[in-house]
C-alpha cells in the first residue's frame, strides 16, 4: 500500500510519453541515427513507426486523464522489473532464436540452375584452351532478369560473334543493383579461377555513380562493399570483402541492436563523410519541366526512392552545375575502373567500355524540372561531360538504341529482347577488329 502524500509522477510521464511519441518523427530519426530514405518515403517502416507513436501518445493521454498514483516506488520496482524481462527475453531470443545472415553485398537471386560457378545469371564457366573467352562485366544489364536465358546478352553476343574457325565463349559476371565496386570484386573472384581474352565493362550511365559512393543500395538499403578515395585522392578500400557476413555476433541481442542501429548508423555516418551534394534552386522564374514531379505523385518507376536531396538517385548525374559530391562519384568511379583495367590487363585481357546510348534527353539544351517546390537543372552537356571524365583514355563504345519500344516496360527501362539483340549485334561488329588483333598476337611465327 502506497504511503499518504507520497508524490505521483502521472502527469510527469504522460508528458514525456506524448513527447517521444510526437518528436520521434522519421525526419528525426533520419537526421540523427539513421540514413536519408530509411524511413521517410517507406510504406511498412514508416507504418511502423507511426503506430509506435500513437501507442506513446495514447499511453502518455491515458495517464494524463486517468491519473493513476505514480511514485517513486512504482518507478523503483519498475526497473528491476525491466531488467528481469530483459534478461528472460534474450535468454529465450539466444535459445530459440537465430536471426537470418546478412551479408556486405550480393550476387544474383535468379534460380540455382539459371547461375554459373561464381553465383551469376548465365552459363556455366566452361571453355577450351584455344577458345576466344570473352566476360561480360556489368550489373541488372548484364543479367538480364526479364529475359529468357537465350535473349540475355551474353548469348546474343555470343551468336552474333560466332564465325566458321573460331570458337567464342561469352560469360557473365553481373547482379542488379552493381556499381564497378562489386563488378572489381566479382571480377578478381574470376580470375582466381578462369581466364579472360577480352571483358566488355557494361556501364549504366544513371546508376554506376551512386551505386559505388554510397554504402547501401536505394530500394533496399542492403549493406555492400565499398570503396572510397583517401586525401591524397588514392583509391583505398574494400571496407569489406563481398559476402563478409555482418551484424553477425554469437549474443542474439547484440546482433539484433547490430541490425536494428548498427548498420543505420554505419550508414548515416558514411554519408555525412561525403563532400557536400548537389543544391537545387527554392525559386525560378521560367519554364519548368513538371515530369519529376508527375512521377512522384504516382509513384512512377519507385521515384519516391530517388533522393536527390544526398544525390543517391539515378537523376544526380544528369544536375548542372556539377556539385562536389558528383566530383567525388566521378572520380570515385573512375579509379575503380583504373582499377579494374589493371586487373585484365594483369592477366593478359583487354578492357573495353560499353555504354548504350537510350536517349534520355529529350532536348539538346538545358532544362529545369521541379519536384517538391526544388528546381533542378537538367543538362546534357553536363552528363556527357561527367562521363567523359570518367572515361578519358579508356577504350570505350557507345552503342545508340535504334529500335522503337527498347523497353521491357513502362515502369522497367532495361532493355528488351530485340533491344538488346540490336546491342549485341552491334557490339559485335565494334569488337571484331580486337578480336582480330589478339589472335593474330597469339600466333607464334614458325
Amino acid at each position: 500500500m502506497t504511503a499518504p502524500g507520497r508524490r505521483s509522477y502521472a502527469v510527469h510521464l504522460s508528458c514525456l510519453l506524448v513527447l517521444v511519441g510526437v518528436m520521434l518523427t522519421g525526419t528525426v530519426l533520419e537526421a540523427t541515427v539513421l540514413s536519408e530514405g530509411s524511413i521517410v518515403g517507406t510504406k511498412r517502416r514508416a507504418a511502423a513507426l507511426i503506430v509506435g507513436r500513437v501507442l506513446l501518445v495514447a499511453a502518455g493521454a491515458y495517464f494524463l486523464i486517468r491519473r493513476p498514483r505514480v511514485t517513486v516506488v512504482h518507478l523503483g520496482a519498475l526497473v528491476p522489473g525491466v531488467l528481469v524481462s530483459g534478461v528472460a527475453g534474450a535468454v529465450l531470443l539466444q535459445v530459440g532464436y537465430r536471426p537470418p545472415p546478412i551479408v556486405s553485398g550480393w550476387k544474383s537471386f535468379a534460380p540455382a540452375a539459371e547461375q554459373n560457378q561464381l553465383g551469376f545469371r548465365g552459363r556455366r564457366i566452361a571453355y577450351a584452351p584455344e577458345d576466344y573467352v570473352i566476360v561480360l562485366l556489368g550489373d541488372s544489364q548484364v543479367e538480364a532478369m526479364a529475359l529468357t536465358l537465350d535473349t540475355m546478352p551474353e548469348r546474343r553476343l555470343e551468336s552474333h560473334l560466332d564465325a566458321p574457325g573460331r570458337t567464342m565463349r561469352v560469360f557473365s559476371l553481373g547482379a542488379g543493383g552493381y556499381g564497378q565496386d562489386q563488378e572489381l570484386l566479382a571480377l578478381q573472384q574470376y580470375f582466381q579461377t578462369y581466364r579472360a581474352d577480352l571483358v566488355v565493362l557494361w556501364q549504366t550511365p544513371g546508376n554506376d555513380i551512386w551505386n559505388n559512393v554510397f554504402k547501401t543500395h536505394m530500394f533496399n538499403r542492403n549493406p555492400k562493399p565499398t570503396f572510397w578515395l583517401d586525401r591524397s585522392g588514392a583509391l583505398r578500400g574494400p571496407s569489406e570483402s563481398l559476402l563478409q557476413p555482418l551484424a553477425d555476433s554469437r549474443v542474439v541481442v547484440a546482433s539484433l541492436w547490430k541490425r536494428a542501429f548498427g548498420l543505420p548508423w554505419r550508414d548515416k555516418s558514411w554519408e555525412r563523410s561525403l563532400p557536400p551534394p548537389y543544391r537545387p534552386l527554392d525559386h525560378y522564374e521560367g519554364p519548368v519541366q513538371t515530369e519529376w514531379q508527375e512521377r512522384w505523385n504516382a509513384n512512377l518507376g519507385r521515384m519516391r526512392d530517388e533522393n536527390l536531396a544526398t544525390e543517391k538517385s539515378h537523376l544526380a548525374v544528369m544536375l548542372a552545375p556539377r556539385s562536389e559530391r558528383m566530383q567525388y562519384g566521378l572520380d570515385l568511379t573512375r579509379a575503380l575502373t583504373q582499377r579494374i583495367h589493371e586487373l585484365v590487363t594483369a592477366h593478359g585481357g583487354r578492357l573495353v567500355i560499353l555504354q548504350v546510348d537510350a536517349h534520355h534527353f529529350t532536348s539538346d539544351a538545358d532544362q529545369v524540372y521541379v519536384l517538391n517546390k526544388k528546381y533542378y537543372r537538367v543538362s546534357k552537356r553536363q552528363f556527357e561531360a561527367n562521363w567523359s571524365d570518367v572515361n578519358r583514355g579508356f577504350d570505350t563504345e557507345i552503342i545508340p538504341v535504334t529500335v522503337e519500344d527498347y523497353r521491357v516496360g513502362p515502369e522497367d527501362g532495361h532493355l528488351n529482347a530485340r533491344a538488346t539483340d540490336q546491342v549485341m549485334a552491334d557490339l559485335a561488329k565494334r569488337l571484331r577488329a580486337r578480336i582480330a588483333e589478339k589472335r593474330h598476337a597469339s600466333v607464334v611465327p614458325r
